[in-house]
């Protein structure tokens, strides 16, 4: 008798093209209230981890839906993914790149209260988004 190989699992670059896919979409839809139904859609394709969840964030950083990828993080934050620094730096470059500052030093926050120790390329990415937004005092705090 012959063997069936085993049913492979998901590449996982699959999985972030579905899912930028459909976030682009319903972004572009004005449809911000229905991402997490999209990210819950593909979490039994393949569990959120951190390189995953960056290589997302980065697709749609590069897109002219950039500022989805932050209500996705959002969303995956809800479903307790756990930050890391380099997810954190990762989060806060594109913060830079979009000129939202404040969110950049929010994120540097959770960081810490989440006592994670962040690495030199957070605290760097978070004065970058802060002197971007002319915003001295903060990249100084």
């Amino acid at each position: 008798s012959s063997r069936l190989p085993p049913p492979s699992a998901p590449c996982m670059d699959s999985v972030v093209q579905n899912v930028c896919r459909d976030v682009k979409a319903l972004w572009a839809k004005g449809r911000s209230d229905a991402l997490d139904l999209a990210l819950h859609r593909h979490m039994g394709d393949v569990m959120f981890e951190v390189p995953c969840v960056m290589r997302l964030l980065k697709e749609l950083a590069q897109t002219s839906e950039g500022t989805a990828s932050l209500a996705v993080l959002c969303c995956l934050q809800q479903r307790n993914l756990e930050m890391n620094a380099n997810l954190a730096s990762a989060s806060i470059t594109i913060c830079r790149n979009l000129s939202t500052w404040n969110q950049a030093v929010h994120i540097l926050r959770e960081l810490a209260d989440s006592r994670v120790e962040p690495v030199t390329s957070t605290y760097n990415a978070t004065v970058s988004a802060c002197a971007k937004g002319a915003q001295w005092v903060q990249a100084l705090q």
